[in-house]
């Protein structure tokens, strides 16, 4: 009897929620964790509104040629596989299940990615996302589907002097960027507040630094605090718990090893808008789209 192999279709994308991770912010989020598992040292955010670009360049490790194949375009892939939880420089893992690489193939209508170690060449690839909705609508399997060669004129730009690390250019993001700069920068210094505690990790937008500095307003403004299972983050005993305008302050336990973190609430939700927009700081909820 002859032994089989599955065989899966690139609609496996779509199951999966391809379509739900058309985020900008979520983009971001991704990249960065991938920058600060890859022991970056430095991750540079370039955003431009009138041509509809995102740039994110890191300085981490980079990826080799197999890396590049079997770990960043496997959907799915764990860095904890092999039950490491810590890079070699000892940063706890962010990413997780492999699935959130799905915003960086969804976001936009052209994708680039670059990426080279110290030791290895330049590989990379195109993601074209129309292609990709062709290739999905006809059933193509994922061993067929090919990814493009990067442009000359754009490995020239971001290949030519670097060291190690990954470059991600997005062109033509859907919908836009229709985000301030403000509220992306207080979105990032929120969502990375314990990577920004290391002065060896450092996340630059536009060429300016993103700090603590980004949560002042919401720092003060914080009344109440509940901590689930004591979670260990220094935001919260190096600023909140700190902050004179908190009033009160709780421990949950949440009766789970996988459950931990923080819920923090301040006076009146206008406190919660990014200064000079009619954005906030909220949570969005999700459930089957």
């Amino acid at each position: 009897m002859n032994a089989y192999t599955f065989n899966i279709s690139l609609s496996i994308l779509n199951h999966l929620g391809r379509n739900l991770y058309r985020s900008f912010i979520t983009v971001l989020g991704e990249a960065i964790s991938n920058a600060w598992d890859a022991d970056a040292q430095n991750v540079r955010i370039t955003i431009d509104r009138d041509k509809n670009i995102l740039i994110i360049e890191d300085d981490g490790r980079g990826m080799t040629d197999d890396d590049f194949q079997n770990k960043f375009l496997k959907i799915g892939y764990s860095k904890r596989k092999d039950n490491v939880s810590a890079t070699e420089n000892g940063r706890p893992f962010i990413g997780r299940k492999g699935i959130g690489k799905l915003a960086l193939l969804s976001c936009a209508k052209r994708i680039t990615v670059l990426t080279k170690t110290v030791n290895t060449d330049l590989v990379g690839g195109i993601i074209d996302n129309s292609g990709l909705d062709e290739a999905i609508k006809d059933d193509v399997s994922t061993n067929e589907y090919k990814l493009g060669a990067p442009d000359v004129s754009i490995v020239e730009r971001f290949g030519k002097d670097m060291v190690s690390g990954t470059v991600i250019l997005f062109e033509e993001i859907n919908d836009g960027i229709r985000n301030r700069i403000e509220y992306i920068r207080k979105l990032v210094a929120l969502y990375f507040r314990f990577s920004l505690l290391d002065p060896a990790f450092r996340i630059f937008l536009n060429g300016s630094q993103i700090t603590l500095d980004e949560l002042t307003d919401l720092i003060n403004g914080t009344q109440f605090l509940w901590k689930i299972d004591n979670p260990n983050d220094p935001y919260i005993s190096e600023k909140l718990q700190r902050s004179e305008a908190l009033k009160k302050q709780r421990d949950l336990q949440a009766g789970t090893d996988a459950i931990s973190g923080f819920i923090a609430s301040v006076e009146k939700p206008s406190m919660l808008k990014i200064r000079e927009s009619e954005e906030k700081v909220s949570i969005e909820l999700y459930v089957n789209g």
